[in-house]
């Protein structure tokens, strides 16, 4: 592993489509980093809705790149490609950040020059929109995971672009569960991995949410994610 400078450039991608209702809010909060060396990538994923309008608001602070509706893995692959940063994060359009974040992962990073991805634990809460109606509709809302701190999730990860490297990008052709699968094959490598015990991703739930939409078809996407990771395994013991 390379030894990181001071305060090495940090490239934080956000893929978005459809998402004017939140976007601001995930923008502002990797804004509001305190952290001096950040590159803010956004990915218009053929939004059709107010969403280039919210982008247009903060001028040369965040680099756009437009795309035709290709769909979030495409659209965050293509955001690394245009990307600077010796380390890289994602941030899901309708989640946020705690401001400490990313400050408190490159410090992670310079304690250990091997590690190769650092996460931390999500919260979770309901979008203030939703009427109480809505929430006791919302399969979701009778499950204790939403009331949980959980690692892992995306918006919380912060990874050394030759780990990037080394996995390849998101796959195109999953539509769910595209973020578990590259860590399941960034696990299997292996990768060196630290997960701080501090909450500093915040992720919303909301009607609109893939995980409230296609139950079936995430099920599948989990399933094959499974099995590629088993034969990842076989391949290993056969060695």
């Amino acid at each position: 592993m390379s030894q990181l400078c001071e305060f090495p450039l940090v490239s934080c991608i956000i893929a978005v489509f459809n998402g004017e209702a939140y976007l601001h809010e995930a923008i502002d909060s990797l804004l509001a980093q305190n952290y001096p060396q950040l590159e803010v990538i956004v990915v218009n994923d053929g939004s059709t809705d107010g969403t280039p309008g919210v982008i247009g608001r903060y001028g040369d602070r965040v680099r756009l790149l437009n795309q035709a509706n290709y769909g979030v893995s495409t659209a965050r692959n293509r955001g690394v490609e245009i990307s600077n940063g010796e380390l890289l994060s994602f941030l899901d359009a309708d989640d946020r950040l705690d401001s400490r974040k990313i400050a408190m992962q490159a410090d992670a990073f310079r304690a250990d020059p091997r590690l190769e991805l650092c996460d931390c634990y999500t919260s979770f809460f309901w979008s203030p929109e939703i009427s109480p109606e809505g929430l006791e509709r919302d399969f979701r809302y009778a499950s204790p995971f939403w009331r949980q701190t959980l690692p892992s999730h995306i918006s919380s990860w912060l990874l050394r672009r030759e780990l990037w490297n080394r996995v390849g990008g998101f796959s195109p052709a999953m539509r769910y569960s595209e973020d578990t699968d590259w860590f399941s094959r960034a696990r299997d490598l292996p990768m060196r991995r630290l997960t701080l015990p501090d909450v500093l991703t915040h992720r919303r739930l909301h009607e609109a949410n893939v995980t409230a939409r296609n139950r079936d078809e995430q099920l599948a996407s989990l399933a094959q994610m499974f099995k590629a990771h088993l034969k990842r395994e076989q391949s290993r013991t056969a060695e």
